[in-house]
């Protein structure tokens, strides 16, 4: 393979160490977290399994994928060939078949969350019902992917197994980019229906940073990136796979939301679609009584032609009929 891959893989395990870093530091904010709440429910618990999970499959798909670059550039460096000889010998290697079903399982899990969070957000389970079908997909594209990456003389860049790669991060795309959207517009559409002001308050549930984490915008944004440059099958494309590493710190993100209890639940999207409710019947009713009051004074004749009330026109209709003036 030309240097630019070689280039790539090594600037993306650099941008995976700080990633991995701050995602541990996520992760130990998260369990203290959970050690102060008083009042822990069992959601909490399981989500702190979730991330303690996802933490130790990031971890192994992080330490794997280094020890192989530290393989190939330093302990194997005057293999026959060169490096990247090395690398298409040693492509289907045990620990790299290991890292890579780690990191398929932990975006698995990340994308069972984000379902998750997009019925709690919409409150319907008729709106997960394309997310669900595109994780079954997903995990039936992972399963024959991982098989001919995995294989003797398989290599995830080449041949059926870049095919099913291909399939594998086009369908990944297409259900973060649904949930993406879906929770972006649930949470914009409340925002301006409800007409909350612009408090701490409001901007907890509605505000940027609210539509930022509960929809895994990050997730999306890179995985794109790489989607792209894959397809293309570009030697650049593997810079991009830093993205693999958002698959445990955006449900981390979301993880600490809940925990400080900053996310949205069922009762708190209740509440906005009541309000929501609430001022759509007021305006009704607000001008149903102002074309009532309208009506009575144009009757009793005791309309200003120049109110903004009625146009003129409507006015002079109604001052024209004999019975309807002023005695």
């Amino acid at each position: 393979m030309p240097a630019l891959f070689q280039n790539s893989f090594y600037v993306v395990n650099n941008l995976n160490a700080i990633l991995y870093g701050s995602e541990l530091v996520l992760y130990f904010m998260t369990l203290r977290q959970w050690q102060i709440n008083r009042k822990r429910t069992s959601w909490d618990t399981s989500l702190v399994w979730l991330s303690t999970v996802q933490v130790v499959l990031i971890t192994i798909y992080w330490t794997t994928q280094t020890y192989f670059g530290q393989q190939m550039w330093i302990v194997y460096a005057d293999y026959p060939g060169g490096m990247d000889a090395y690398l298409v010998a040693n492509a289907a290697v045990w620990y790299q078949t290991w890292g890579s079903t780690a990191i398929m399982l932990c975006n698995l899990l990340a994308d069972m969350l984000l379902i998750h969070r997009l019925y709690i957000i919409w409150n319907s389970k008729r709106i997960v019902i394309l997310p669900v079908i595109l994780w079954f997909a997903a995990l039936g594209v992972s399963i024959g992917l991982l098989y001919e990456s995995g294989r003797p003389n398989g290599d995830y860049f080449v041949g059926i197994a870049n095919i099913f790669g291909t399939c594998w991060n086009t369908i990944t795309f297409a259900l973060n980019f649904t949930v993406t959207v879906l929770i972006c517009g649930r949470i914009i559409y409340v925002g301006r229906r409800v007409g909350l002001p612009d408090t701490h308050h409001a901007r907890v549930y509605t505000g940027a940073v609210a539509i930022v984490v509960e929809s895994a915008l990050p997730f999306t944004v890179f995985s794109l990136a790489y989607v792209i440059t894959f397809a293309m099958q570009s030697d650049v494309a593997i810079a991009f796979s830093f993205y693999s590493m958002f698959t445990c710190i955006s449900p981390q993100l979301i993880t600490l939301r809940v925990l400080t209890r900053r996310a949205w639940t069922k009762d708190s999207g209740a509440q906005f679609m009541t309000s929501i409710q609430f001022n759509d019947d007021r305006t009704e009713d607000t001008a149903e009584t102002r074309i009532s009051t309208d009506m009575v004074h144009v009757e009793l004749g005791m309309v200003d032609k120049r109110s903004p009330s009625l146009p003129s026109s409507s006015i002079s209709q109604f001052t024209d009929i004999p019975g309807l003036t002023a005695q």
